[in-house]
């Protein structure tokens, strides 16, 4: 026998609380409490599926202010309104923060029941959407994951055993097929790790950060600059600490360095600085990343590569509170300009995805 859905009733008079309880208990398992600020406390162990909100509670939190800090705690319930007053303002408040329904007093048993086993079924069907999206994501993982893993292996393997015995011209296109796998590589990884904190199952925890060694790092596993490519220079202060999530921020820049080394024009110069208590980046180099055109006689493979990349720099600057901007620098050059803000709470995803580079404020770069 399945367990009873729990449902949580909030209101602070007697009659209509014992009311509602007597409708749902004998179909769910019920609890009722007189004071918003203690169905919080209650809530955050993740047991009730739905909350039961009275409007109007003048002695401690309203329905308003109690759904807003279940909302701003990241706790998972479904919401549904109850008051006898008519108030737009604060039935739109709900709403706009997510209730499920809004049920008028005197209202009906058949008409709790139904608003009550409706938000169940909403919320039953986002649970099995997300499970089929996780094992599509599994799915497809491994079937990307595998291939382009060879790849890089095979290339690898090419590189150590017989680069004495290629031309230059070869090494550098064996260079080359090595570094858009990686790339690519890189971007689904990207994704994949994203659509996991979007979902929920990774916490975005913020921890302080050594810039300079982690960005060294970060920009010597891309550099290929021995086998052909652009130089890239880096310039960080030593000493340099952010409050943030280290490895969203590394998909973020990995992007905006690795677009910008498919171009073999002039040097890429990774810059980091104090932001006034956020930390700043630029990459300026000669490509003006995701807007140039594919050239004559290219196939489309590296638009895929692209539209990867908006999503990763979408994701990525949403989870972290980060605005990213193109300026024009001078000579035909671009500088990509991040400020990221430190964290200080687990970061909440934005539940809409940009396919383009957000703009905002942001602290002057240093030339």
């Amino acid at each position: 026998m399945l367990p009873k859905a729990k449902i949580l009733i909030v209101d602070d008079e007697d009659g209509p609380r014992e009311s509602l309880k007597i409708i749902l208990k004998p179909e769910f398992e019920v609890v009722t409490l007189a004071r918003g600020s203690e169905a919080l406390e209650l809530l955050r162990d993740g047991s009730f599926e739905v909350v039961l909100l009275d409007l109007t509670m003048p002695e401690d939190l309203s329905g308003t202010d109690t759904l807003q800090s279940i909302r701003d705690a990241g706790i998972d319930v479904e919401a549904i309104v109850i008051s006898g007053q008519g108030a737009a303002d604060p039935i739109m408040a709900c709403v706009n923060l997510g209730a499920f329904r809004y049920i008028k007093k005197p209202y009906r048993a058949e008409e709790v029941l139904s608003a009550v086993r409706a938000a169940l079924a909403e919320r039953e069907g986002r649970r099995r959407q997300s499970a089929m999206r996780e094992r599509f994501l599994g799915s497809l993982s491994h079937e990307l994951r595998t291939p382009l893993n060879a790849i890089v292996g095979y290339s690898e393997i090419l590189h150590d055993e017989a680069r004495d015995l290629l031309a230059e011209e070869h090494r550098h296109a064996l260079a080359r097929i090595q570094h858009s796998s990686e790339r690519l590589l890189a971007y689904w990884e990207g994704l994949f790790f994203l659509g996991e904190l979007d979902s929920g199952s990774v916490s975005v925890k913020p921890r302080e950060l050594d810039v300079q060694p982690w960005l060294q790092r970060l920009v010597q596993r891309i550099d290929r600059s021995s086998e052909g490519g652009p130089t890239l220079k880096l310039e960080c202060p030593a000493g340099l600490i952010g409050l943030t999530h280290a490895e969203t921020l590394a998909r973020l820049l990995a992007v905006l360095i690795y677009e910008a080394t498919e171009d073999d024009g002039g040097p890429i110069e990774v810059t980091a600085w104090d932001a006034n208590g956020a930390l700043g980046f630029a990459v300026e180099h000669d490509l003006l990343p995701f807007e140039t055109p594919l050239a004559e006689g290219s196939s489309d493979g590296d638009a895929t590569a692209t539209e990867l990349a908006r999503e990763v720099v979408a994701r990525a600057s949403d989870l972290l509170g980060a605005t990213v901007e193109r300026r024009a620098a001078g000579d035909g050059r671009v500088r990509i300009l991040i400020e990221v803000p430190a964290l200080r709470e687990t970061a909440r995803p934005s539940r809409s995805l940009r396919s383009h580079y957000p703009s905002g404020a942001h602290a002057a770069a240093p030339r």
